[in-house]
């Protein structure tokens, strides 16, 4: 378990040093608008959505680890060719093909899952994230250090890190045990795409696609929108916002890495989602109430901004995880990895969604809206993860 962790800590310091300059290359060295920007960013999530579940069954029937050697070693290429791209059919191209790879988390998810007993698996599905978190302290740092380094474009620099840190998750991953060689998959598992989608459709696992959907839908606003609120609020430029980046890793550490467990013994994972959610549009409402300047503290605009960071990022830090440990374990358990990757991808569906509308809602009137919409989705989600508790709950004994 320690080296899947460092592998995905590597993997999403790779990933998290693209954020800075990824905006910045679209709008300002190409010269083009917000909403190419989060097309780009969509085309991404689209090709994860599209690639979730399939890397999932794929790892059902021949094993976890073979998926997850070539899914990082695609996703090196694919950071490579970004690198040297020079136009925004190339990066379109690049960032696709990252998708089709980076569709590997319900893989490693399975993975965990497969090794660790359900009573635990919330705690695991939080080092998971706190790895994340720990990546998307390293990764944004660095990618704002190195943007503009060399006699190459702004986002040089910072793809070819992360294609160093691919091989480098690679190299680790080759480490690592096969968790599911020897199972045989269900005739479920062997149904068509279609089938297999309308039976989580009519089973208890429809409400956990739901949430993700909603979840991953509020949240593409703040992936898409908040660079542009950094920009467009406190001036900033990559290397400043790589900072910032580093400082919402910390906060997914704090909760992850630890206060998630806490969370979890007190509320149970169901209730840990609908606590988080409620974390998440309390930050999102006060996001908005702060970019049209109707939050105290007006003359301190940086300590506004940690605050209302703080609260989406707790809010997303405690959600995810927690959901992730429940749908796992409502999931059957020989067909762990295609259905959490089912459900995994509504979560992309979602992002690919709020991330094509974050840019037609920026434009309407600025990142306000953009949140804005977000709050109202996060409100769903808290609605949904009560019926969804009320579901999990033990029916009572009639004798």
């Amino acid at each position: 378990m320690p080296t899947l962790l460092l592998v995905v800590f590597i993997n999403f310091a790779g990933i998290g040093a693209l954020i800075p300059v990824l905006p910045y290359t679209v709008i300002e060295t190409l010269g083009l608008s917000a909403t190419v920007m989060t097309l780009l960013l969509a085309s991404f999530a689209m090709a994860m959505f599209l690639s979730n579940p399939l890397l999932g069954r794929l790892s059902d029937h021949i094993g976890r680890r073979p998926v997850l050697i070539a899914s990082l070693f695609v996703n090196a290429l694919a950071h490579l060719w970004f690198a040297f791209s020079d136009n925004i059919i190339q990066m379109f191209a690049a960032r696709i093909l990252a998708g089709l790879a980076a569709g590997n988390t319900g893989v490693i998810q399975a993975i965990i899952a497969d090794r660790v007993a359900s009573a635990e698996r919330a705690r695991y599905m939080g080092l998971f994230g706190a790895a994340i978190g720990t990546g998307f302290v390293a990764g944004p740092a660095l990618g704002g250090l190195l943007s503009g380094v060399g006699s190459g474009p702004l986002h040089q620099a910072p793809f070819l890190l992360a294609a160093g840190f691919s091989f480098l998750a690679l190299a680790l991953s080759i480490r690592i045990e096969e968790s599911a060689a020897h199972r045989q998959m269900t005739p479920s598992a062997k149904q068509p795409l279609g089938v297999r989608l309308a039976s989580i459709m009519h089973s208890p696992l429809a409400l956990f696609a739901l949430a993700f959907f909603c979840l991953n839908l509020s949240f593409a606003q703040v992936e898409a929108s908040f660079v542009l609120l950094l920009r467009d609020y406190l001036d900033f430029d990559a290397r400043q916002t790589g900072w910032l980046f580093t400082y919402i890793g910390v906060c997914i550490i704090l909760v992850q890495g630890g206060l998630i467990n806490t969370a979890v013994r007190r509320f149970g994972e169901v209730g840990t989602v609908g606590f988080g959610a409620s974390l998440l549009v309390i930050g999102q409402i006060l996001t908005v109430i702060m970019a049209v300047g109707l939050l105290v503290g007006n003359d301190y605009p940086l300590v506004q901004m940690l605050i209302v960071t703080t609260a989406v990022c707790f809010g997303f830090g405690f959600s995810n995880p927690a959901l992730s440990a429940a749908a796992s374990n409502a999931a059957g358990k020989t067909t762990m990895g295609g259905a959490l990757g089912m459900v995994q991808g509504f979560g992309a569906l979602g992002q690919v969604g709020g991330l094509v509308l974050a840019g037609p809602l920026y434009h309407l009137g600025g990142a306000h809206y953009s949140f804005g919409f977000g709050a109202a989705i996060t409100l769903i989600l808290l609605v949904v993860a009560c019926y969804l508790r009320q579901q999990c709950q033990p029916k009572p004994s009639l004798g």
